[in-house]
């Protein structure tokens, strides 16, 4: 039960990080040109940028103006997003590690 617990604990943290990382982290701009409209795409996400907001806009806004307020489309790499997860959920355990450690090693 005990490593259930730990599991659910890093994995809740590791989530939270992910979503946190959207407003933190800025985007990645990128431009794709149509015949009468250019359309701008910002890459949020870190660290493998999983989610992409495709704007008419080119005003370089935080995510929340850009994800609901101007966007035309968007879309999420599946692969990106389960691997920044898992990367986010390393270093994170890393981290409880080191800190468990250290308490530990005081007493």
């Amino acid at each position: 039960m005990k490593k259930i617990q730990w599991v659910v604990n890093r994995m809740f943290v590791s989530g939270i990080l992910l979503i946190v990382m959207l407003f933190i982290v800025p985007p990645r701009f990128g431009v794709a040109d149509g015949d009468k409209v250019s359309f701008y795409e910002y890459f949020y996400g870190a660290p493998l940028r999983w989610l992409n907001v495709t704007s008419m806009t080119d005003e370089k806004s935080s995510f929340t103006g850009t994800f609901f307020m101007g966007n035309e489309g968007i879309s999420i790499n599946w692969f990106n997003l389960l691997g920044s997860f898992l990367l986010i959920f390393v270093v994170v355990s890393i981290v409880f590690f080191l800190i468990k450690k250290y308490y530990s090693k005081e007493r």
